[in-house]
């Protein structure tokens, strides 16, 4: 694969070198742009023609200069912020010295205004959102936008969760556990923000251990991007380009506003959320630029009656933007500087006395991003595209409250070994503090070659990536009295960690006699360079296909009718908490002793480490996921239309493995009045033990089983479905469109362990009864596949959405009532290997599906005696000396309906939003959804409980001001 992807390489530079002498001659193109009804000039639009990648911005008398174009036919485009955008047919046979191309100011006065997702410019599956659409969605955040997209169904905002504020591509909703479980997340969802990759792989807060938990990263909380200052969202749902990279669940790419706009001012509120934005785009002068300002702060309460758990967010950007040399060769600089200030907050409620808990979270950004192209227009390279962003992020987590821990022993020693420790006082404040200082920089050069040789349209990329990301945090820390059993755990102890890419990308059209095949072949060679993986390479190929069979036919029956493919591997990285965990602590007591006459109260305990680097797993592999589509796109009897098919595969994914351990301790038996002191150990020397005048104690060595969670690939999913989108066009009469989308989704998670992979724990660490002795377990259950009854999981869902959009120009007003059905949704989860239940006789059965009668078990495949030997479990030791031990890890389960299939009856619920323009300083919104508060409660049959469905009825209204 790599030797293929190194010669598309030099095929894709060499084959416009190699046909230079059969060229087409070129020409050049002049002309103006101006606005549509008022003929004034439009300076800083963008003309361009696609199919050679060649662009020019118009000056400041909105005049513009394309050189150097092959003669062909070709589109060309024009698009400026505020404006709707342009496409002119032309063939160009000489130089053209007058071209007048016109736009037109967006508003609700057009015949034709876009509110909803279009179909991407991509050959693969992608939907783009313009600003049109936003505004009539009244998106408060990223996460918001995504409601437009074929499959996905209405959930209202919640901007004081951030577990709500996670998206993901082609999934359906977490509402089962194992989905969550299984690491489905948009971790693996690449957010790109004017070509900057937007990461926190490398902010900690939350993600410290937790006993021995090791937390997988969710992604990025999209409640920190404000869509006011966006121009345009595209979301990639199926093969990505080579040029992105570190993401295997599709990719959401952001726009900013760059141009004159005039002020405007949005002011929004819905029942637990007022917000309230500014944004201008400044034209400094001739040939001087654009400053494009933004402001936007959001205040949100989980519920209105009280503030005890609140969200504030402040965002603000400031964008400059320019093309300099626009007659020769144009190089186009943006350079931005964006940031957020939020703050979550969950205290008690003034009027609940019984709660003393108080927590936050202060999440403050600084970014810069530098980005933009250089047309050279050479034989040899057309164009070179850069981006350089650096982003910091401080995040300070408190948890204060009243612990409950009083006048305990306090253990908290950091390295092993057995001592006296503090007892905590008895009335006390716990005060938990987490201070993370996240860098992260991202360097992107990317060169292009594209034009027309013959009939053969060709375009070469050839690109280098480079990210850093690392934390220099104080981590997790304490005030005051020091927590139970608290450690700190600096983030600065974790190195930076750089990742290097190279890409290569070559895209090829030809005609195949009235037809034509456009091909597009990449693929992407990331090293991640860190000392605790032995693979540290990752090579993802990438293939699109479309087969043009009608294409722009005058108006006919058939106006248009392609087929797609696609093929392709995309990998996540790990990031720095799974490459680099923390120690984790086991404490046992070793003494007790009450306080006796002048002594007080003592005690004596031995600290279990296991170090940062035993919990690390240098054999991790890279997650990563095969995606294949097929789709069709037509254009026919009036109805455009989309169709496709998806096969989303992915392997590796992160999680935690836990193996076994053993490790011994100390228990003395002692209870005199005299106090012990450490001494050394006549029985091994150098080391101490604790003794009374000069003699040992006498003590007994206790072993004990510990396990060791490591990073680990023990997860898997498999998504599928069929996607679809049809426009019916316009009802004239009533100026109604019909717009129908929807899928058909299943997706599949499943535990992918091998043999003593996965370890799950069900030890009881203190004492249980074995021949009427309370002692320790002395053996460890463990599990192949995980103790749980259940293994796969599969969700189904078939939903289509029918919208209603209704548009009057003359009255400046559109509104769209969405109605949404769900006709299938189902769930279940089937068996975990080695599950049974056992007849009247006493047999046991393990070949059955769904219902069964009686209980259901699950034995251990192996366990581990004291000596740290693991042998394979018989169901013959529940009989024997130890069977009071073996029963405590053979899982059990009185719900016989466990494996019973969920289905629901279809059910439906309406949305509607409304907006209307008042001349041209006012916008009025209003949207409402579920407003028939459908919420039909639905039977969970493997469990017997009921599930209400739809979401709550919400509203909200928005008023924009422009001057």
């Amino acid at each position: 694969m790599k030797k293929f992807l190194l010669m598309l390489l030099l095929a894709g530079f060499c084959i416009p070198l190699g046909v230079q002498a059969q060229a087409p001659k070129k020409v050049s193109i002049e002309g103006t742009v101006t606005e549509y009804n008022t003929k004034e000039p439009i300076a800083g639009c963008v003309v361009s023609i696609p199919t050679l990648e060649l662009w020019v911005v118009t000056d400041a008398k909105g005049r513009f200069r394309m050189p150097s174009v092959t003669t062909g036919s070709y589109t060309i485009e024009a698009t400026c912020l505020g404006y709707e955008p342009l496409s002119y047919k032309v063939t160009i046979t000489a130089s053209i010295g007058a071209l007048s191309l016109r736009l037109k100011e967006s508003s609700l006065q057009l015949n034709t205004v876009t509110v909803t997702a279009q179909r991407g410019r991509s050959i693969n599956s992608s939907s783009t959102i313009d600003r049109q659409a936003m505004d009539h969605l009244q998106a408060t955040s990223v996460k918001d936008v995504m409601q437009l997209l074929p499959g996905v169904v209405t959930s209202n905002p919640d901007l004081t969760s951030s577990s709500y504020n996670f998206i993901g591509i082609r999934d359906l909703n977490p509402n089962m556990t194992s989905v969550e479980t299984l690491g489905v997340n948009s971790s693996t969802v690449g957010i790109y923000v004017d070509g900057a990759s937007v990461k926190n792989d490398a902010s900690l807060v939350g993600e410290k251990a937790t006993g021995f938990g090791q937390p997988v990263s969710k992604g990025i909380d999209m409640r920190t991007i404000s869509t006011d200052n966006i121009e345009s969202v595209e979301v990639v749902r199926g093969v990505a380009s080579a040029e992105y990279g570190n993401m295997s669940a599709g990719a959401v790419i952001v726009k900013t506003k760059q141009g004159r706009t005039p002020y405007e001012v949005r002011v929004k509120a819905v029942p637990n959320t007022k917000a309230v934005a500014l944004t201008k785009g400044y034209a400094l002068g001739p040939d001087k630029g654009f400053l494009n300002v933004g402001l936007d702060y959001a205040n949100a309460m989980k519920d209105i009656r009280t503030s005890k758990d609140a969200y504030d967010r402040g965002t603000f950007s400031v964008n400059y933007s320019n093309t300099f040399n626009r007659d020769r060769t144009p190089f186009q600089f943006n350079a931005k500087v964006s940031g957020y200030l939020s703050k979550g907050t969950s205290k008690p409620d003034a009027d609940d006395l019984s709660q003393d808990e108080r927590k936050f979270l202060d999440d403050k950004s600084l970014s810069l991003n530098l980005n933009g192209s250089w047309l050279l227009n050479k034989s040899w390279i057309t164009s070179l595209k850069y981006v350089l962003s650096h982003t910091m992020t401080r995040e300070y987590a408190r948890n204060k409250a009243l612990s409950t821990f009083v006048g305990v022993a306090n253990p908290g020693a950091t390295e092993p070994g057995e001592g006296f420790v503090e007892f905590t006082p008895h009335d006390y404040m716990s005060d938990i503090r987490n201070l993370s200082m996240a860098y992260y920089t991202n360097a992107k050069l990317m060169a292009e070659v594209s034009g027309r040789y013959g009939k053969v349209y060709n375009k070469a990329m050839l690109g280098a990536e480079w990210s850093n990301s690392g934390n220099t945090g104080k981590g997790q820390y304490y005030e005051g009295v020091r927590p139970i059993q608290f450690r700190p755990q600096p983030f600065s102890d974790i190195p930076f960690m750089n990742q290097m890419a190279v890409f290569v990308e070559e895209k090829v059209t030809l005609p195949v006699g009235k037809t034509s095949l456009t091909l597009q072949a990449g693929g992407r060679f990331t090293y991640l360079a860190t000392d605790r993986l032995n693979d540290k390479w990752a090579v993802d190929p990438r293939f699109n296909l479309k087969y043009t069979i009608i294409s722009n036919r005058a108006p006919k029956k058939v106006r248009e009718l392609s087929l797609r493919a696609g093929w392709g591997i995309q990998t996540t990285l790990p990031g720095l908490y799974t490459l680099y965990p923390f120690a984790s602590y086991i404490d046992n007591y070793s003494l007790r002793l009450p306080a006796a006459g002048e002594r007080p109260a003592m005690e004596a305990w031995t600290t279990e480490v296991t170090t940062a680097e035993e919990l690390s797993n240098r054999d991790l592999k890279m997650q990563y996921s095969k995606n294949f589509e097929v789709g069709v796109d037509f254009e026919m009897f009036g109805i455009k239309g989309s169709i496709a098919y998806y096969n989303e595969k992915m392997r590796n994914g992160y999680s935690t493995m836990y193996t076994p351990g053993v490790y011994s301790y100390r228990e003395y038996n002692y209870s005199g009045a005299e106090t012990p002191v450490y001494i050394d150990d006549p029985n091994n020397p150098g080391q101490k033990v604790l003794g009374v005048n000069g003699e040992p104690l006498d003590y007994e060595t206790v072993t004990k089983f510990k396990r060791i969670a490591k990073p680990g690939n023990n997860n898997k999913y498999d998504k599928q479905g069929v996607e679809y989108t049809f426009d019916f066009g316009q009802i004239r009469a009533i100026r109604t469109s019909i717009i129908v989308n929807g899928a058909y989704m299943q997706m599949k998670n499943m535990p992918d362990v091998g043999v003593k992979q996965l370890f799950d724990l069900s030890y009881n660490s203190g004492k249980i009864q074995i021949n009427g002795e309370n002692v320790y377990n002395p053996v460890y259950g463990g599990y192949d596949g995980g103790k749980s009854l259940q293994g796969t999981a599969i969700r189904k869902r078939f939903n289509s959405n029918f919208s209603f959009i209704t548009h009057i120009p003359k009255l400046r007003l559109i509104t769209s009532l969405t109605v949404q059905c769900v006709w299938l949704d189902r769930s279940r989860n089937f068996k975990n290997s080695g599950v049974y239940y056992e007849d009247a006789e006493g047999n046991k059965i393990y070949d059955f599906e769904g219902q069964v009668d009686g209980t259901l078990y699950k034995d251990p495949d192996w366990y581990m005696d004291a000596a740290g030997n693991v042998l394979p479990f018989d169901p013959s030791l529940y009989d024997g000396e130890l069977g009071n031990a073996f029963q405590i890890y053979r899982t059990t389960s009185t719900n016989s309906s466990l494996f019973v299939q969920n289905s629901f009856k279809p059910y439906f619920m309406a949305n509607i939003r409304i907006t209307k323009e008042i001349g041209n300083i006012a916008q009025i919104s209003f949207y409402a959804n579920n407003f028939t508060n459908s919420r039909p409660k639905m039977k969970l049959q493997s469990t017997g409980s009921y599930r209400m469905v739809n979401t709550e009825m919400y509203f909200g209204a928005e008023l924009k001001l422009k001057f």
